[in-house]
């Protein structure tokens, strides 16, 4: 059945999301070295666009990362997991509030160089990835919570927010929790960043040299990220020698 083939192929994009976006990196390298900018990519309007994009998306992610219980809205790559039905807070709007806040991001990167058509590229590969990757988490969700699930499912939209129906989180807002989460996102976003922001530098400018808060702002998560992953090892050492 074509369901059965959609969901075992979101099981597998499930395992490989995190390193899918990079598929996309030649053909942005290409498309900026290869097309011709139109001038306005420069003007601060635009660049506060796909700021504001990308923004939104990590805000997004970080509240969701803050406060969902644990053992829900993971970044685990091994297999689908759920404690509970998380059905508050973004969850009460859309039923793929992380798939929503990625796409932002996605599009504030993607949109940088003003190439139309690598931003439609980039939209039609995301919703090949993900709507695979919904299909199977959906069906895991509905066979370990079912009429919950429904019920949920039928009052919620998948990706465009609701406008009524709002219910704040169950959980309280957790600093410690947002850092463990996010900080690889984090990462991961800036450098993706920095990199197309340079590319578009060097064709319009002919320079790759970035402001200095681009290099603030990269040493900073930076900073962040090698703390945190020293943390997790120091813990786990400790955890393993008691």
């Amino acid at each position: 059945m074509l369901v059965e083939q959609l969901r075992r192929q979101g099981d597998w994009l499930f395992r490989q999301r995190s390193w899918l976006p990079l598929l996309l990196l030649p053909v942005v390298l290409a498309a900026i070295t290869g097309d011709s900018l139109p001038a306005w990519v420069m003007h601060p309007w635009w660049q506060a666009v796909c700021a504001g994009c990308i923004l939104l998306g990590l805000l997004l992610r970080g509240w969701i990362a803050g406060s969902v219980p644990e053992g829900t809205s993971g970044r685990n790559t091994a297999q689908q997991q759920a404690e509970q039905l998380n059905t508050t807070g973004a969850y009460a709007l859309m039923r793929h509030p992380l798939y929503a806040a990625n796409f932002l991001i996605w599009s504030g990167i993607l949109l940088r160089p003003g190439i139309w058509w690598l931003w439609a590229l980039g939209a039609a590969v995301f919703a090949f990835i993900y709507e695979r990757i919904a299909l199977a988490e959906e069906e895991f969700l509905e066979q370990r919570f079912g009429e919950a699930f429904r019920n949920w499912a039928r009052r919620t939209p998948a990706f465009l927010p609701r406008a009524r129906g709002y219910h704040p989180p169950e959980e309280p807002f957790r600093w410690g929790q947002l850092l463990r989460r996010e900080y690889s996102t984090w990462l991961s976003t800036v450098l993706a960043a920095v990199l197309v922001e340079g590319l578009v530098r060097w064709r319009m400018m002919g320079t790759v040299v970035l402001p200095q808060t681009w290099w603030l702002l990269l040493g900073a998560v930076l900073a962040v990220a090698v703390a945190l992953r020293l943390y997790k090892a120091l813990h786990r050492r400790r955890s393993a020698a008691q």
